[in-house]
């Protein structure tokens, strides 16, 4: 038996419903984790936390409320519920697109200005990622405006709409796999560099890399599941996409927490200037993997700014 649009979009918010379940938790313990960081956080880590949490729950608010309306507005009417999802130009719909697309921006908008601070605020390593960045803006928008112009009965998977959904899908996942791999890169290379000093520093940088692969993966597996449902004109493309939106969520906000609960250690330690002993190398390391928290391959939360002026001060690894 054929899945449905209807069914789709009724697994989609189940699952939905389950993954912000566990978003909360995870969402809560976060914030728990930023306020007792030892240094003030920063402001647009804060920022990014609460904007998605503030667009995340509103996605699900509306998604709860179109499977209301859509099996119990008219139970009259048969095949209602086909009815009502074959109709996309609701303001419903066009406000659940609108948080998605403002969920992908902000989480895209993050971990682009991670691999800028990461590469030193390089302008050429960031430039094209950038550009895909404005892409993403551009189609995002006109994603929105094509669904609301969309003819009733009209066939959402052959139109103008379906081919801006891949492009707009297509072009996050290009981006967050490059921004994903120069963090990645990044890494390695101060891996290779600590590891000729001080063997513990080395494996301390070794344990980041699968945390920002594993995390980047979760999210670049999601966006080309998502492709490939809509290039097939599946409905089981509304099952992934009613629960994208707050899988994002945990996983920018599960690796703060595996940093905060001892995965990464903290970011107490400031530099006199001088490495000159294995202490040192070590805190090094640390000022330096500070600079490599993104949202769907997050490590550390500080920025590159908290490190190097000061004096060291106490504590160790």
């Amino acid at each position: 038996m054929a899945l449905a649009t209807p069914k789709a979009e009724l697994i989609g918010v189940f699952m939905e419903s389950l993954a912000y379940g566990v978003y909360l938790m995870v969402f809560s313990q976060c914030m728990f984790v930023l306020r007792k960081r030892q240094l003030r956080p920063s402001d647009y880590l804060v920022g990014t936390a609460i904007s998605l949490f503030i667009f995340i729950t509103a996605h699900v608010a509306v998604d709860i409320l179109r499977n209301i309306q859509a099996f119990t507005k008219d139970e009259a009417e048969p095949n209602y519920p086909t009815i009502y999802y074959g109709t996309f130009d609701t303001w419903q719909n066009i406000l659940k697109t609108s948080l998605y697309v403002a969920v992908t921006l902000v989480s895209d908008a993050f971990i682009l200005y991670r691999s800028f601070i990461v590469w030193g605020r390089n302008y050429l390593i960031s430039a094209f990622p950038f550009l895909l960045f404005i892409a993403d803006i551009a189609m995002g928008v006109l994603l929105v405006y094509t669904l609301s112009r969309v003819v009733p009965g009209e066939n959402v998977f052959a139109d103008a709409l379906s081919v801006r959904v891949k492009i707009f899908y297509s072009t996050t996942l290009a981006m967050n796999v490059i921004c994903t791999l120069l963090i990645a890169i990044k890494i390695l290379k101060i891996q290779k560099a600590v590891t000729s000093f001080a063997k513990s520093g080395g494996e301390q940088v070794s344990r980041l890399v699968p945390i920002i692969v594993e995390s980047g993966s979760v999210y670049s597996a999601l966006l080309m599941v998502m492709i490939g449902t809509c290039a097939s004109g599946s409905p089981a493309m509304f099952i992934v996409l009613n629960s994208i939106s707050p899988i994002i969520g945990i996983v920018f906000s599960s690796v703060i927490v595996r940093v905060g609960l001892g995965v990464s250690h903290g970011d107490s330690h400031r530099a006199n200037g001088t490495i000159s002993s294995s202490r040192n190398v070590q805190w090094m390391t640390r000022v330096s993997l500070q600079q490599t928290v993104h949202t769907h391959a997050d490590t550390l939360p500080d920025d590159i700014e908290n490190g190097i002026s000061s004096s060291h001060t106490k504590g160790s690894f």
